[in-house]
């Protein structure tokens, strides 16, 4: 009986350093930078009344620190800066509704697969501006994003990754009455390097 309760502790220990292995493969600091596929839309009332989406493309820049938190859980802390201006659409007065200056905080709770392989959750503090074409118009934007995505490691440091991300912004009322509501499906595919 004690040769069996010994084997299974040494099974049991050995089982559990392998599988926190794959958790702390992918701890630690990380840079990374990403091709954005940005489907933003605009509604409005008031002076530019008008319910609208539109394409663009841009990069976004990464950084993140992750813990281990056992076997295969971690958690990680980054921040985000999309570059550009994200068109949303367009007013009926004929001008373009954009968002630019998009950052954010994010929390990233992250499953390691194996230790080449991680699925996470994103929920992201964003603000950045809201302008228009004519640049007469311009406010400061906050609101949320809630994500999800994976990592692949090609090598014990760099690294590939695709992600989906949903951002809602509050309402902003414009200088000249109009009130939007802005919000961006983003899709991206980027490489990075964990320290």
């Amino acid at each position: 009986m004690r040769k069996l309760f010994a084997l299974t502790a040494v099974v049991a220990a050995f089982s559990s350093s392998q599988a926190f292995a794959q958790a702390k493969s992918h701890e630690g600091f990380s840079l990374g930078a990403n091709a954005e596929f940005d489907r933003s839309s605009v509604d409005a009332t008031g002076t530019g009344a008008v319910s609208d989406s539109a394409n663009s493309t841009g990069l976004g820049l990464q950084a993140q620190y992750s813990w281990a938190l056992g076997s295969n859980f971690l958690l990680g802390l980054g921040a985000t800066a999309n570059t550009g201006n994200r068109k949303a659409g367009t007013y009926a007065n004929g001008n373009d509704a954009y968002t630019k200056d998009r950052y954010s905080i994010d929390l990233i709770p992250s499953i390691a697969v194996t230790n080449k392989v991680l699925v996470f959750a994103r929920i992201s503090s964003v603000a950045g501006n809201a302008t228009s074409s004519n640049g007469t118009s311009t406010a400061s934007i906050q609101g949320l994003g809630y994500g999800l995505g994976f990592r692949a490691m090609i090598d014990n440091n760099l690294f590939w990754q695709a992600g989906y991300d949903y951002v809602k912004f509050n309402d902003v009322t414009f200088s000249n009455g109009t009130v939007s509501s802005f919000k961006g499906n983003i899709l991206s595919l980027g490489i990075g390097y964990k320290f």
